[in-house]
C-alpha cells in the first residue's frame, strides 16, 4: 500500500484508539466498544494491505494496541441496580399500610411489639429503603422519647432512621402491630 495512505489509515486507527481511551477512563462501556468495533474493523480492511517489513510491524502492533484496549472495556465495572432493575439512587420506596404489616412473619411482629413494651400511646414508624422484608423501624413512646431498632437483630440502634421524610413510614399504632400479630393465629 502506498505509505502515505497506509499512515493516513493508521493514524484514524490511533485516534480511534484514543478516543476509546477516553471513553474507558469515563466508564462508558457502550461508547468504548462501539469505538472498538470501528477500530477492528479498520485494522482488518488495513492488514492485508500491508506491503513490506515495516507496514506489518505497525499493524500488528495496532492489533495489540487495540487488543489491550479491549481487556481495559471488559474490566470497566458496570453500575448494578437493585433486583429488579432500578438502580439504588432511584429505588422506589416501600409504602407501608396495615395490609402491608400484616405480611411480616409472626417472630418479626413479636419483637416489634416487645420492643414497644407496654405504651398503649406508642407507635412505630418503618423504614420505606430496602426490600421491606425486614426493615429498620423506630418506635415513638408516649412519653415523646424515640428509639431506634435494627430490622434484622432488632437491637437499639444510634442512629436514628434518616431524617427525610419519605423514607420513614407513617406511624403505625401498638394496636394495628397487635392486630397484624393476632391476623398471622
Amino acid at each position: 500500500m502506498e505509505p502515505d495512505r497506509f499512515r493516513d489509515s493508521r493514524q484514524a486507527i490511533n485516534r480511534l484508539c484514543d478516543n476509546m481511551n477516553g471513553f474507558i477512563e469515563a466508564n462508558d462501556i457502550e461508547a468504548s466498544r462501539q469505538c472498538w468495533e470501528k477500530a477492528r474493523e479498520q485494522l482488518d480492511v488495513l492488514i492485508p494491505q500491508a506491503d513490506d517489513e515495516i507496514q506489518e510491524r505497525s499493524v500488528k502492533n495496532l492489533g495489540l494496541k487495540i487488543k489491550h484496549l479491549l481487556s481495559l472495556i471488559d474490566k470497566i465495572k458496570v453500575k448494578k441496580g437493585s433486583a429488579a432493575g432500578i438502580e439504588k439512587n432511584q429505588a422506589v420506596p416501600v409504602e407501608w399500610d396495615e395490609d402491608r404489616i400484616k405480611l411480616f412473619s409472626p417472630a418479626f411482629l413479636k419483637k416489634v411489639s416487645a420492643n414497644m413494651g407496654n405504651d398503649s400511646k406508642a407507635c412505630v414508624c418503618f423504614d420505606t429503603t430496602g426490600k421491606g422484608v425486614r426493615p429498620s423501624y423506630e418506635i415513638r413512646f408516649g412519653n415523646n422519647a424515640t428509639a431506634t431498632f435494627s430490622g434484622s437483630s432488632h437491637k437499639l440502634r444510634e442512629k436514628p432512621l434518616s431524617g427525610e421524610a419519605h423514607k420513614i413510614s407513617r406511624a403505625f399504632s401498638a394496636t394495628a402491630v397487635d392486630s397484624a400479630l393476632k391476623a398471622k393465629y
